[in-house]
């Protein structure tokens, strides 16, 4: 039996294996410093969403308190009314309060969530 001819690969052939290597090598590690720089930007923004989340949840709160409080205040208020007349000038004034209240919390919490919707596009950008 004769033995087959010995393959050799040339060295250009060589070269040419080597440098597709590492340029492959070279689009996945900057694939992979992109992807993990996406990553990290993604985490920030859902941490700052997430502490803008906490600050809505205690605004909504706090504008909940406001409002028991202030009907409770008006409840105080009617209980010593001396006429009719009075109790629906109490309660006109009260649905005005609120109205203007309600308007204002509204704004506020508009302009939080607009500027959570900002942050978490703008840490999206390259």
């Amino acid at each position: 039996m004769t033995t087959p001819p010995k393959l050799e690969v040339p060295e250009a052939m060589r070269d040419f294996a080597d440098q597709s290597v590492a340029q492959a090598r070279k689009a996945f590690d900057t694939f992979m410093d992109n992807a993990q720089s996406a990553v990290g930007k993604m985490e920030e923004g859902a941490s700052n969403a997430q502490a803008t989340g906490a600050d809505l949840q205690k605004d909504a709160m706090a504008f909940a308190e406001d409002q028991v409080s202030s009907a409770f205040d008006l409840a105080q208020k009617m209980v010593r009314a001396k006429d009719a007349q009075e109790l629906v000038e109490l309660q006109s004034t009260y649905m005005r309060q609120q109205m203007e209240a309600m308007s204002r919390q509204t704004k506020d919490m508009g302009d939080k969530m607009t500027a959570v919707a900002k942050d978490a596009a703008d840490s999206m950008k390259p």
